[in-house]
């Protein structure tokens, strides 16, 4: 705040020597005009350097607030900086050499595209900060993936050149914003919103040892599930499935309000996979980790009280 005050108690001084000037000599004076012309230029640059401040200002007081926290505020404030320093630029330009801007601006098309050749990659950067920005497809915070690249992590910083990536073994990884714009990449954002990270675990269950219960079978495997009206025809195999179905929909750590189900799928030569298709509650990676490992752990350790054995490699070789 020091810094800005200062800018304007300068802006106002080169205000006041303005208006002075021409009361004290006469402004038809070559070096008066030429005082002049310097005078204004350098307020006009006190005034892009104070709207500068007021940009940074307004960029922090909007990052501590938590509902701007995820939204792209720097990359919108940085199109705001560059326009105005462009404008502010051809403007300083202009009164130096007493020509009007809009003469000015006609005569850069012709340097502007041998610029546009020089800068190609930079102008690529920035229109796809730009798009970036305004289609909100990247915010601080989002684990991304890019396939092809190291990049595999949390965004940390994103501007209207490059994004900057903490990847998950703590490595940082910087890369073009138009990378991201001319490929695809993956944006783990919307699972976080959803409430839900998805989970699938297959079980391939040794096809063997699946057969017809007995009501011996059935009285004893009561107590784990509750058998259905049709005792007829009744695999441990199906009842298996649910038990997990049960002690899935159970689970603490399962949001049962997104699809959950137990199913098999196509048969293979290590056996019949049993899949368990759930979400977990809890988003964050070791969390998740923790309860797929429960899950995983649980259904192994049942499987022989149902009278079924997980298929082994070592076994069957």
């Amino acid at each position: 705040m020091k810094r800005l005050w200062w800018k304007l108690t300068i802006t106002a001084i080169l205000l006041g020597t303005v208006i002075a000037i021409p009361l004290i000599w006469n402004r038809e004076h070559k070096l008066i005009s030429l005082l002049m012309r310097l005078d204004t230029a350098a307020i006009t640059a006190m005034f892009i350097a104070i709207l500068n401040d007021l940009l940074n200002i307004i960029e922090n007081w909007l990052g501590k607030k938590i509902k701007y926290r995820k939204t792209p505020v720097k990359g919108v404030v940085e199109i705001v900086r560059i326009i105005i320093f462009f404008i502010g630029a051809i403007v300083i330009i202009a009164i130096l050499l007493d020509k009007s801007p809009s003469k000015l601006l006609a005569g850069l098309g012709a340097i502007g595209a041998v610029l546009s050749f020089i800068f190609k990659d930079t102008i690529l950067g920035f229109i796809s900060g730009i798009q970036l920005s305004a289609n909100d497809m990247l915010r601080v915070g989002d684990w991304i993936v890019v396939p092809g690249t190291l990049v595999n992590g949390n965004v940390t910083d994103i501007s209207l050149i490059t994004v900057k990536v903490q990847n998950f073994d703590n490595t940082i990884v910087t890369i073009p914003a138009y990378t991201l714009v001319t490929s695809s990449f993956q944006n783990w954002r919307g699972m976080e919103e959803s409430g839900g990270r998805r989970m699938t675990i297959n079980l391939n269950i040794d096809m063997d040892y699946v057969h017809f219960c007995t009501p011996d079978e059935l009285q004893n495997l009561s107590r784990l599930v509750q058998i259905p009206a049709r005792t007829e025809h009744l695999t441990n195999l199906e009842l298996y499935r649910g038990y997990l179905a049960t002690y899935i929909h159970r689970h603490p750590g399962i949001n049962n309000t997104i699809l959950t189900m137990v199913r098999y799928l196509d048969p293979t030569s290590t056996g019949l996979p049993v899949q368990i298709y759930c979400f977990s509650s809890y988003t964050g990676w070791a969390i998740y980790e923790g309860i797929r490992s429960q899950i995983t752990e649980h259904a192994i350790a049942m499987a022989p009280q149902f009278g079924l054995k997980i298929f082994n490699w070592g076994e069957s070789s």
